[in-house]
Parts: C-alpha cells; sequence; structure tokens
C-alpha cells in the first residue's frame, strides 16, 4: 500500500485539470485550421469569397486562445522566495499563526495557494499544524506570539 500512496504523490504534482493549457492549444489549432483551409480554398478557386469567410472564425479563435493565454499567465502565482516570504511575513505579523484564509487577506495568494504552501511548508518541518476551534492554525514552531510582537 505503501508504494501505491507514493505513486499518487507523484501524479498530483503535475498540472490540475484546472490548470491545463490544452484548451489554449486546440483554439490556436482550430484557428490556424480555419486560415489554412480558407486559403487553400481561396487559391483553388480563385476567388477571395472563401478566404474571407473562413478568415473570420480564424481571427476570432486566434483572437480567444491569446486572450486565455493573458489569463493564464496573470493567474499564475510567482514561486519562489518572494512569495514564500510574502507568506511567513503574514504568519509573523499575526502573531506568530495564520490560517490559509487568514494568509490569503494578508498576502498576494488565493486561499488554495496559500493553503497548498503553508501545507508544503509544514510537511518540510518549518511550520507547526495546530488545531483551534476546529480551524488548522499553522504556525512558526517553537515561538510564541509574544515572542514575534517584541521583534
Amino acid at each position: 500500500m505503501g508504494d501505491l500512496e507514493g505513486r499518487d504523490e507523484r501524479r498530483d504534482t503535475g498540472l490540475s485539470k484546472g490548470d491545463s493549457n490544452a484548451g489554449t492549444y486546440v483554439l490556436f489549432a482550430l484557428a490556424l485550421a480555419f486560415a489554412g483551409f480558407g486559403v487553400s480554398i481561396g487559391i483553388t478557386a480563385a476567388n477571395l469569397v472563401p478566404v474571407f469567410v473562413f478568415m473570420f472564425p480564424a481571427l476570432v479563435l486566434g483572437a480567444l486562445g491569446v486572450s486565455r493565454l493573458q489569463q493564464e499567465r496573470r493567474g499564475s502565482v510567482p514561486s519562489g522566495h518572494g512569495t514564500e516570504r510574502e507568506l511567513l511575513s503574514a504568519i509573523k505579523n499575526s502573531g506568530g499563526s495564520i490560517t490559509p484564509a487568514e494568509a490569503a487577506m494578508e498576502t498576494s495568494l488565493t486561499v488554495r495557494e496559500a493553503d497548498k504552501m503553508l501545507s508544503e511548508l509544514a510537511g518540510a518541518g518549518h511550520l507547526a499544524v495546530e488545531s483551534r476551534g476546529g480551524a488548522l492554525f499553522y504556525a512558526l514552531p517553537g515561538r510564541g506570539g509574544p515572542e514575534l510582537e517584541e521583534r
């Protein structure tokens, strides 16, 4: 059973269903197909009407693809030390412990992203997990609230 759990963890490190950009590539492929089909018919028929008829959907699909790429870039979280430092500073400023929702309010992360980062930091032993009132709090280990407020 332990081997199967390891496989699930490795599989989970890839893109989730919401993070896949396959739809964007499909939009670009359809745009190219419409453009190519319109040009080929226009050339063989020696008439520009089919070119314009097929170019309109090609342009619309291409514009949708570009728009989707821009949304994906805007929605992606800059990974690295900046967001981690921002999250750790939020923990420090909140008295040494924080929930994922509080972390999302104090940082540029979403609740899901904050929860994932907090879980990863706790899994690596950098944060302690505490349960209070049915909520999970992530705290800096070995430090109490008053020590952090003095700094």
